[in-house]
């Protein structure tokens, strides 16, 4: 059984502040055996309207850098707060750090970052 979940409207706050006012999130379960229950779950985000000019060049550069400079990019990178509605489960916050994307091409919003959660 797969599970995907597509949420179009979270945003994303720093320190309080505002710096996504869209943020599409799509939060999923890894099927491989052997995994615990954290680490089965994934979030991706795109960063879609309303970019904080900082955050926008955080990320435009996380874009560009490829393996360890990409991790060193984004191990300097403050972590980030994402909340959004879930029908079932009421308001949800998610505080990650921002990962380097897989896919690099096109542009700044069309790019799926991944999230690495806090531990709970």
């Amino acid at each position: 059984m797969v599970f995907e979940q597509r949420y179009n409207w979270a945003r994303a706050y720093r320190d309080g502040q505002l710096v996504c006012a869209r943020v599409q999130l799509t939060v999923g379960r890894d099927p491989r055996l052997g995994l615990t229950r954290a680490e089965r779950r994934y979030v991706v985000a795109r960063f879609s309207e309303r970019l904080h000019p900082a955050l926008r060049a955080e990320l435009t550069t996380l874009a560009r850098r490829r393996g360890a400079a990409a991790r060193r990019a984004a191990e300097g990178m403050a972590p980030i707060e994402v909340v959004f509605e879930d029908r079932h489960l009421g308001r949800q916050r998610i505080v990650a750090w921002v990962q380097p994307p897989q896919a690099r091409r096109g542009d700044l919003r069309d790019i799926e970052f991944g999230l690495r959660e806090r531990a709970r």
